[in-house]
């Protein structure tokens, strides 16, 4: 800041000023200015050009270091292994060190009234107290980060990712300054001034102003320093800076800035929940703005082999993900695919799994043994890394099914907290405003994009390039020839979020529209059955088996789990029924039926399953064989291994759909494109 050509609007930024340039630093071309709320902030005395060096730091005077720390501080001596020396971090020291020049100023302020600037540009008082004491003067005495925020604060956060964030790293920050204080010794102790309201004071001066060491080539891993001046530019996003490292410290330049316009920094590409929490200030439709995710599998019966799906893929359930507006990650929509797959699924992955590991020499030594091993974990993981992209027709409608339920209750524990907020009465919950506004506009244009891939499963669905036996079986059956096995119409380079987005711009229905396509387009459901079929030879025969709960009802509220699980057999019932009968004649679901006939998933039945089958068929056997002897020949077609047949069918493909609070359950049962045309026409003339 050249104080020839600007006047700075205080004595402490005078004082700073001189202290800096007193001690190596050079800004010609910098000056302070409070802006509109009061604060001090860098501004261009005269025009920068793109990539010009306007600042120049020394790194050996004025730069405030973990060594630095270190030698200023009475600590403890300790090992590197033993927990006070694993508490006492780079981040930890500089908190304390902070604190002991606070109060080391205030001791020498109240031993001298007197501020003259010595020919150093540093006052007396600084002199006496602390070495660094301009520059912090120029640190302000709060610094509103989440830490700082008050019950009412926390209120505005409600429904968020940052509340539960901000409320954990309160507690947690509040137990490690009791652990400090109990290693640090008796030097630095609350009756000396180390308060708990200094060490949340330098908490949030760390949190919002450290650099990484590495700036300056050190290579310690965490290592952090407080850069005099650097620490005072505010953030721009996606602004151009550039920090070069030289012999003697640091060297900044940037975008071309005009004179009398902000000089500012970037901090890299941070979130408004990082800006949230971590430096108190938030930006309006911040381009870098995301949401947290995490999954989890704690109550899938399944968990176990799925866990070791994720293993092997190098990833774990507790994987925490990152949305961006109107992008999903792809290891997120992996992992929502191993969390959508049913047992069958999950079967067919863990063999393959089983399959590359067994592979191998029993007389290979132990350097062969272990490059066998790494050999073969990393074909496991490209090989799922490349089948994870689709796994088949019934888990992608069900992956997205999840995915869509997930966002929503995402959004809807933001929107519902909106309704009950007061408007903003402080900047803190200003720009918490915008930070739930920024959630709001990411979840739903993620949502956005769920439709837009949706929309583009439910056409594939009924397109009559697409490989039955491949898209919904997950591959070749021994009875196929193989000859096409792509599991989607088009290459994967045509599946992109550009074209999801499109897909979704295009499409004029909503979510829960396409479900309901979808429910009547691939989902074979007892309901939708008997309703198609109420009046033909079906229809009539379940209606007489099942006069109680034949047409597939919804489940009652008010039914006992006794009775809500016999209306599940009797509508499991129905479908397997309606799976041998369609046998004799397929009409909309020809290459449906073709399909799986190649296709036996009985032999994961257990012994009880089958017993229950068996009953099933026997318990229907006699009031079927009366409708008509024919359609229901129990000796030829309806035999025992034909129930065994469509109830692993079932089981394999069983697929439901949450559409509008409601669950629609079925068979994953594409039927054949004619059928599908004429089904919408037919629903058009209805309507």
């Amino acid at each position: 800041m050249d104080s020839s050509s600007s006047t700075p609007s205080s004595s402490k930024q005078t004082r700073f000023v001189n202290w800096l340039t007193a001690n190596g630093a050079s800004f010609p071309k910098l000056e302070f200015r409070n802006d509109a709320d009061g604060c001090g902030s860098v501004y261009a005395s005269a025009d920068i050009a793109e990539d010009e060096v306007f600042l120049t730091l020394p790194f050996d005077r004025i730069v405030i270091t973990d060594a630095l720390a270190r030698k200023s501080l009475p600590l403890p001596p300790s090992s590197p292994s033993s927990p006070s020396a694993q508490l006492l971090d780079s981040r930890t020291t500089i908190i304390l060190f902070l604190i002991q020049q606070q109060i080391a100023a205030i001791a020498a302020e109240n031993q001298s009234s007197d501020h003259q600037e010595d020919k150093n540009g540093s006052d007396s008082s600084a002199a006496a107290g602390s070495f660094h004491q301009p520059y912090l003067d120029m640190v302000p005495d709060k610094i509103h980060t989440a830490l700082e925020f008050d019950d009412q604060d926390m209120e505005h956060l409600r429904g968020t990712n940052a509340f539960l964030v901000v409320k954990e790293l309160k507690e947690n920050l509040r137990a490690k300054y009791a652990k400090i204080m109990e290693v640090v010794g008796d030097e630095l102790t609350v009756e000396k001034g180390y308060t708990w309201e200094r060490f949340l004071w330098a908490e949030t001066v760390v949190s919002s102003r450290t650099f990484p060491a590495s700036l300056f080539g050190h290579q310690v891993a965490n290592e952090i320093v407080l850069i005099p001046l650097a620490d005072t530019l505010n953030h721009k996003s996606r602004h151009k800076a550039t920090w070069i490292k030289t012999a003697e410290g640091l060297q900044m330049s940037s975008a071309a800035t005009k004179k009398g316009d902000q000089v500012f920094n970037n901090y890299g590409p941070k979130s408004n929940e990082e800006l949230l929490v971590g430096y108190g200030f938030c930006i309006e439709s911040n381009a870098d703005d995301m949401v947290t995710l995490k999954t989890n599998f704690s109550r899938d019966p399944d968990q176990e082999r799925k866990t070791e799906i994720l293993r092997c893929l190098g990833v774990s359930a507790d994987t925490v993900h990152h949305l961006r507006r109107g992008w999903i990650p792809d290891q997120l929509l992996e992992i929502m695919r191993i969390m959508a797959m049913n047992p069958t699924e999950v079967t067919r992955y863990h063999a393959m799994i089983q399959d590359y590991e067994q592979e191998g020499d029993d007389e290979e030594d132990d350097a062969a043994r272990e490059q066998r091993l790494e050999n073969t974990k990393l074909a496991i993981k490209t090989t799922l890394s490349s089948e994870l992209q689709f796994v088949g027709l019934r888990n992608e409608f069900a992956m997205l099914d999840l995915m869509d339920m997930l966002l929503h209750t995402k959004l809807q524990g933001v929107v519902e907290w909106d309704q009950k907020l007061s408007p903003p009465q402080n900047s803190a919950q200003e720009f918490i405003r915008i930070y739930r506004q920024g959630q709001k506009e990411v979840l739903e244009s993620c949502a956005e994009l769920c439709r837009g891939m949706f929309s583009v499963l439910l056409s594939e669905s009924s397109t009559a390039e697409l490989s039955m036996e491949q898209a919904v079986f997950g591959g070749a059956s021994a009875q196929g020839d193989g000859s096409n096995t792509r599991k989607r119409p088009e290459p994967s380079e045509f599946y992109t979020t550009e074209r999801f987005k499109e897909v979704a711009l295009q499409e004029a229905r909503s979510m829960s529209d396409l479900k309901r396509e979808a429910a009547q387009q691939v989902l074979l459901s007892a309901e939708g059955i008997m309703i198609e079929h109420k009046d033909e030879l079906f229809g009539e025969a379940f209606i007489t088996a099942f006069p109680d709960h034949g047409w597939g009802e919804k489940l009652s509220d008010d039914l006992d789990e006794e009775e809500e699980m016999a209306v599940q057999m009797e509508q499991d019932a129905i479908v397997t029924s309606f799976l041998i009968f369609q046998t004799q004649q397929p009409e909309r679901l020809c290459q449906f039926i073709t399909a799986a006939k190649k296709f036996d998933f009985s032999s994961q039945l257990d012994e009880d399953m089958r017993g229950d089958v068996e009953d099933l068929r026997q318990s229907l056997q006699e009031t079927l064989e009366e409708i008509d002897l024919e359609k229901f020949d129990f000796t030829n077609t309806f035999t025992p291994e034909a129930f065994l047949w469509a109830t692993g069918l079932l089981e394999a493909l069983s697929l439901s759909l949450h559409i509008n609070g409601e669950l629609v359950s079925g068979i994953l049962a594409p039927r054949d494109p004619q059928a599908v045309d004429g089904g919408r026409q037919k629903r058009k003339h209805d309507q």
